[in-house]
């Protein structure tokens, strides 16, 4: 018997191919939780790349029924594969921070503001959203006591938004305002001259944001943030920030040749 025909060979093909459209189709979906589980399952994902590959290579000769539905399998996944690589809400740079700036950095510092007001005096909240639920939801009381949740249950919402005074009022707003400018999460301490956050983007296993202060950075405060390989001084209270999570990079994509194209058009203006 050919190892083709073979039953443990063609199991194998099958739950490879269908082990990678659940991780490709979840991408999509869930951009961050599986990346998650790519990243801690990877002694699976890596065998299942390679079994597909070979899979693909041979059902092209269509000689048999499995053949046939593995490779139509594998061409889905390709395609999976593509619209999540090529699709423009996956994709983040310096330049396309700096669109969307333009367009919504008022908008952002309205949602700040709004919500500033009605929180407890004090205490911290980080609140993320994926499709319209909360996927993280992390509370500080301003005195050490510190909650982080990832996708929490209903009931711990109520009680973080109790604590952090807020209801499910604001937090429908602050959804529906996020999402108006394409934006997915907040970070902010309710003190005074304290910086904010707005989360822009999640792309694999890293997280774009913008930071706003509430004063004019002095030339000494940009310099030193621009020190740092994952923040960008946009303008004198505006700094972009690239997290790459717990195993990415610390640089921010292309930082160099943003900073760099960005000193040469002012050079352009100053003559």
């Amino acid at each position: 018997m050919k190892l083709t025909d073979n039953p443990i060979w063609i199991a194998i093909q099958y739950i490879c191919v269908l082990f990678l459209t659940f991780c490709f189709a979840g991408l999509i979906v869930s951009n961050f939780l599986f990346m998650w589980l790519i990243v801690i399952f990877s002694g699976l994902f890596i065998p299942a790349v390679v079994v597909a590959c070979i899979s693909f290579i041979r059902s092209l000769r269509c000689d048999s029924r499995h053949k046939k539905v593995l490779l139509i399998l594998n061409v889905v996944n390709i395609l999976l594969f593509l619209f999540s690589f090529f699709n423009p809400s996956g994709k983040c740079d310096a330049d396309i921070m700096e669109n969307h700036y333009t367009k919504y950095g008022g908008r952002m510092e309205q949602i700040y503001h709004n919500l500033y007001d009605k929180m407890t005096p004090g205490c911290y909240v980080h609140i993320e959203f994926e499709h319209g639920d909360v996927a993280m939801f992390h509370f500080s009381n301003g005195s050490g006591e510190r909650e982080s949740n990832w996708d929490p249950s209903e009931e711990k919402i109520d009680s973080l938004l109790t604590l952090s005074g807020l209801d499910r009022k604001s937090l429908a707003w602050l959804e529906k305002e996020l999402d108006k400018i394409g934006c997915i999460s907040i970070s902010m301490r309710a003190v005074p001259g304290n910086p904010f956050c707005i989360g822009f983007r999640r792309i694999g296993m890293g997280m774009y944001s913008f930071w706003f202060y509430d004063h004019p950075l002095s030339p000494e405060e940009q310099n030193r943030i621009n020190a740092n390989e994952n923040l960008i001084v946009f303008n004198d209270s505006t700094v972009f920030e690239y997290g790459g999570g717990a195993i990415g990079s610390l640089n921010f994509p292309g930082k160099e040749e943003y900073l760099r194209k960005r000193k040469q058009i002012h050079n352009e203006i100053d003559r």
